[in-house]
């Protein structure tokens, strides 16, 4: 509500997932909130958040910093894009476009193998909670990884190609 508090109704906007219940939201805000101010204010309330959060990043550390170094490093590639585009030849305009679009590719790709693992994530704790006794692992297909395969075999095979800095051609 843009008033530099994150109260328990924002909380449990933000963080429901379908699977925990408003009970279990309700522990979590307050396992959270530490100094039971029964809201998050400013930046203590987001020093709480950081807090909580990063005790538990484990292998994601590196994910989310490798993510934050990727959007910089996109931001930069299309502000020098917008700068170039216009002046370059149709030759390069075209690569531009290809490259934007193998770019977009690769992050759907991405997207698509986190949302399946979201999916596989939510669906087996639901059914934990069914039969708690009975605990199901779901099978994984990750739709990224025949890609990522292939990328990773046209990286080494284009590795020793001078002409190209990539995995791409």
């Amino acid at each position: 509500s843009d008033d530099g508090k994150l109260s328990f109704d924002e909380f449990k906007a933000y963080f429901a997932d379908g699977v925990l219940s408003g009970e279990e939201l309700h522990e979590l805000f307050h396992t959270i909130d530490t100094h039971n101010t029964e809201s998050f204010v400013g930046d203590v309330g987001f020093c709480l958040l950081l807090d909580y959060f990063s005790k538990h990043l484990g292998e994601y550390e590196n994910v989310l910093s490798v993510l934050e170094d990727l959007n910089i490093t996109i931001l930069k590639a299309m502000d020098k894009t917008k700068k170039d585009y216009q002046e370059a030849s149709s030759l390069e305009q075209f690569v531009t476009r290809f490259l934007l679009k193998e770019t977009l590719n690769q992050l759907l790709s991405l997207q698509s193998s986190l949302e399946c693992a979201m999916e596989t994530t939510e669906e087996q704790t639901r059914q934990e909670r069914k039969d708690p006794t009975k605990p199901e692992v779901l099978s994984v297909q990750w739709p990224g990884k025949r890609l990522a395969r292939r990328l990773q075999r046209n990286n080494s095979l284009s590795s020793n190609n001078p002409h190209s800095s990539t995995g791409m051609v």
